[in-house]
């Protein structure tokens, strides 16, 4: 790539959540030659993104402190963080749980600090628009919805997550009286909800046992009734590293051409042994992360779809664990006889009778015909396909400028960030980081997986870009 020199290189971020914001921490840090970032993220605030945006003191890291530094090469860094802001005390910070929004509040001044740090070399904005397109280009475009375009030497897609929205019958119209919550994250909608005899939560993970968490807290002392086709609910998150690297010693022939069934069998096997050695079971998700990407990548299209089928709800269960505050609202609940939980999904919603009907995908003789109000607590939507209800996407879908993913969830690309088009090339000029990436590399939105990949990412666009110090003598010569 060539560069003026001193010509300030254009970076363009879409999105402004976790993944967005180290992205830009990132490069505000590795920068040493002239470069602009844009960070297009239509909330007020960036870093905060879904997950972090709450502000509901019951909504907790699902992990301890020491698991959530944003930076790979400084893993006490968040708990020295919370240390210096008084949120915890030096003995105890590495296994805090804390609330989610004082996670948003790190990741916001880890940017503040960037920035400042940065400011006559590199520059950062957050634009608040909503980007509906882009064109590859000399030089590249980004254009929000509402008509207004930026040019940029680099764009990069860390659009993050987005709240599932199933259709559900007369969910809409129930949606607009209160009685279906079809965002679980909105507070006041909660709220309101506290005066009802009975509850249906669409879904049991951990999106469950915020809304159980928020509405326990808003004084709810009804019935909840959770529905989800396997009738998992989330594992008490228990304090245990990784265990030992049991697919490794399967041998290399056992990885290279993975079947979900038998991955299934040896995780089985695992369990067992640790169990009868009187060992930590929850060892396993640490064993293997490093095998994840890997294993993705060398199984077939079929095995990736059978697994998201059949084996995807026990993997998240398995690995996304609750935190132990939340986990002790859940436990009190049950305690009570509160919470009764239904192996089977909500398929439609009805008036009945001034409450909400439920029509369900299998009869269930203990399930309530009807309850005074539902949630929708599904979770998130990684699905990259024409239907979807973003522009960015249809467009970037449609113009063949990205292409879906072999399993359909995501798109294509790979482990450096790089995006693959509909021919499967590398498409110069755009990235992808975090969750656009779950279907090229499956686990692609902890942040593990994200502070990993922008650091990797940051260090190859310093590359790409000449960023480093002396990039700018180098090419005037």
């Amino acid at each position: 790539m060539s560069l003026h020199p001193n010509t300030p290189r254009r970076v363009a971020i879409i999105g402004g959540g976790m993944a967005g914001t180290l992205t830009a921490i990132r490069l505000l840090e590795t920068s040493q030659a002239a470069l602009a970032i844009r960070l297009f993220e239509p909330r007020a605030e960036a870093g905060r993104g879904l997950a972090y945006g709450t502000t509901d003191p019951a909504h907790y890291l699902n992990g301890p402190a020491q698991n959530f530094s944003l930076y790979p090469e400084h893993l006490e860094h968040f708990a020295q963080w919370l240390v210096q802001r008084g949120l915890a005390d030096a003995a105890g910070a590495a296994d805090a749980f804390v609330p989610r929004h004082a996670y948003g509040d790190y990741i916001r001044d880890m940017l503040a600090r960037a920035s400042a740090r940065a400011a006559g070399n590199a520059s950062f904005e957050h634009v608040r628009a909503e980007i509906g397109g882009i064109a590859i280009g000399a030089p590249h475009r980004v254009q929000a919805v509402d008509g207004r375009a930026w040019e940029a030497d680099h764009i990069v897609l860390a659009t993050g997550i987005h709240p599932a929205r199933p259709r559900l019958g007369d969910g809409e119209t129930l949606a607009a009286d209160g009685r279906y919550v079809p965002d679980p994250w909105q507070p006041a909608a909660l709220a309101r909800l506290a005066a009802a005899r009975s509850v249906a939560l669409l879904g049991s993970s951990l999106t469950m046992l915020d809304v159980v968490a928020t509405l326990e807290r808003h004084g709810f002392r009804g019935q909840y009734h959770a529905f989800s086709r396997r009738a998992l609910l989330p594992w008490l998150r228990h304090p245990v590293g990784p265990g030992e690297d049991f697919l490794a010693a399967a041998g290399a022939a056992a990885l290279a051409a993975p079947r979900a069934r038998d991955l299934v069998r040896r995780v089985r096997r695992q369990r067992d042994a640790l169990v009868a050695r009187g060992e930590d079971w929850q060892a396993i998700p640490g064993a293997l992360r490093n095998h994840i990407a890997p294993l993705w990548a060398a199984a077939s299209p079929d095995e990736r779809r059978r697994f998201l089928r059949h084996v995807r709800p026990f993997w998240d269960n398995l690995l996304h664990r609750a935190a132990a505050p939340t986990h002790a609202v859940l436990e009190q609940v049950r305690a009570q006889g509160r919470l009764h939980l239904h192996p089977a999904r909500v398929r439609a919603l009805a008036e009945r009778d001034g409450g909400v009907g439920l029509t369900l995908s299998r009869p269930l003789a203990d399930a309530p015909p009807a309850v005074d109000a539902a949630v929708n607590c599904t979770g998130a939507d990684y699905g990259w396909n024409a239907a979807s209800p973003r522009p960015l996407v249809r467009q970037l879908l449609a113009g063949g400028l990205v292409r879906q993913a072999a399993a359909g969830t995501g798109i294509d690309g790979d482990a450096h960030g790089h995006v693959f088009d509909r021919g499967g090339r590398i498409v110069p000029g755009l990235s992808a980081i975090g969750a656009p990436l779950r279907g090229a590399l499956w686990e692609s939105g902890t942040i593990i997986d994200v502070r990993n990949q922008a650091a990797a990412l940051a260090a190859r666009l310093a590359r790409e870009l000449q960023l480093h110090a002396g990039a700018d003598e180098a090419q005037a010569a």
